[in-house]
């Protein structure tokens, strides 16, 4: 009820920064490409899908923790805005290469998608714990995960599969996937970088304002104690 009642923006903005990258995410984990490359339409085999979409994980794996050290060192949202970016780039040539059924260019799809998701997942860890306050810290970012999750991930393969029945194509999930990617865009671009924030209960009145551009608050500095000499 604090968390609600104190940063209830916060919580909802924290939520979409993860929606589009767990949308994306969920078109592999989640089984909508793995059951589109195998079916008919494309003529995969189920093993050698699997086996690719493994790799594209590994691939996924790779760039989190790069993401994970650029962000110590150009800032959370600056690693954000390449990740998106280039998940945006992505979301139309993964179906397009998916498409051709060619083997080699499933691998080609699953890696330059998957650059995309390492790139746009490692920072999530360090911005969530600076956004909130140490008070409320573990279920400002456990409660914003889960609802980015059901956001963003729960629905998508469904989704996704309901679009191609409706459509006949791909092109309209891919479209769903760029209008993800940029509400998440737009939520990121709406926090403060706080790269560096001292994360200690001692520091909480600092960590209460200004975690999100609508809050221009300031936290009140303390008085130093005078040193006698």
């Amino acid at each position: 009820m604090e968390l609600f009642r104190r940063h209830g923006l916060l919580v909802v903005i924290a939520a979409l920064i993860f929606a589009g990258n767990n949308a994306a995410g969920y078109m592999a984990t989640g089984g909508f490409i793995p059951s589109y490359a195998s079916s008919p339409a494309v003529g995969h085999e189920r093993t050698d899908v699997l086996v690719a979409v493994t790799y594209g994980a590994g691939v996924w794996f790779v760039f989190t923790y790069l993401a994970g050290y650029l962000s110590d060192k150009i800032g959370r949202k600056n690693t954000y805005f390449l990740g998106f970016g280039a998940q945006l780039l992505a979301c139309f040539p993964l179906f397009w290469l998916i498409n051709t059924g060619s083997l080699p260019m499933l691998y080609v799809a699953m890696t330059i998608f998957s650059v995309g998701l390492g790139l746009a997942y490692g920072p999530q860890a360090a911005l969530y714990s600076e956004m909130f306050p140490a008070s409320v810290r573990f279920s400002g970012v456990s409660i914003s995960y889960a609802l980015g999750a059901i956001l963003g991930g729960a629905f998508a393969p469904t989704i996704a599969t309901a679009l191609v029945q409706a459509t006949g194509g791909t092109e309209a999930v891919s479209l769903y996937l760029v209008g993800m990617t940029l509400i998440s865009l737009v939520a990121v671009s709406l926090v403060r970088d706080r790269s560096g924030l001292d994360l200690s209960i001692r520091h909480q009145a600092e960590q209460e304002v200004g975690a999100h551009v609508f809050d221009r608050r300031t936290a009140a500095v303390p008085n130093e104690p005078t040193q006698v000499n």
